[in-house]
């Protein structure tokens, strides 16, 4: 099941469609909405079944020099890392980083400072580490060299890079 999943959403994410057609008994062609929004809610254990092999999980890398974080997405390794307003996953989302178009094209979670493919795409943003609170890791986010925000992710998408 677990690769059917991730078959899925790689072709969804290649072909950049948001919905797709499915037939019902009647012959009638009804159209299906595969938005972000309504993926998740279609898949609440949407972690459980994806994002579980390490080797296959593109992770926030924190540099050891500067500490700023940075996500290079590939399309060989999956990705779909909310931040969030405070460390608590039922807070507001702030920021998605996403391999998935559905995710990214639109911002369709309405995440208050978007959502990306990977950091470089972030339009003169940067994250950099600040911290650790409970099972999350404390961010700032920062436009033209002022703190505009702090952001926390959960600590199990993030990983000091190896120096």
């Amino acid at each position: 099941m677990t690769k059917r999943i991730f078959i899925a959403l790689f072709l969804f994410s290649l072909i950049g469609y948001k919905s797709y057609s499915q037939t019902n008994k009647k012959g009638v062609e009804k159209r299906i909405n595969q938005d972000s929004i309504t993926w998740e809610k279609e898949n609440t254990n949407w972690e459980k079944y994806i994002l579980t092999e390490s080797d296959l999980v593109n992770k926030i890398e924190i540099s050891r020099e500067d500490s700023i974080m940075s996500l290079y997405s590939s399309m060989q390794r999956e990705c779909r890392i909310f931040g969030y307003e405070k460390p608590n996953k039922n807070s507001k989302k702030m920021i998605l980083l996403s391999i998935w178009t559905f995710d990214v094209k639109g911002n369709p979670s309405n995440c208050k400072y978007g959502s990306y493919y990977e950091t470089s795409a972030m339009d003169d943003m940067k994250l950099k580490y600040i911290g650790k609170e409970n099972s999350f890791v404390k961010a700032a986010l920062i436009k033209d060299e002022i703190k505009i925000a702090t952001i926390y992710f959960e600590q199990k998408w993030v990983k000091f890079a190896k120096k």
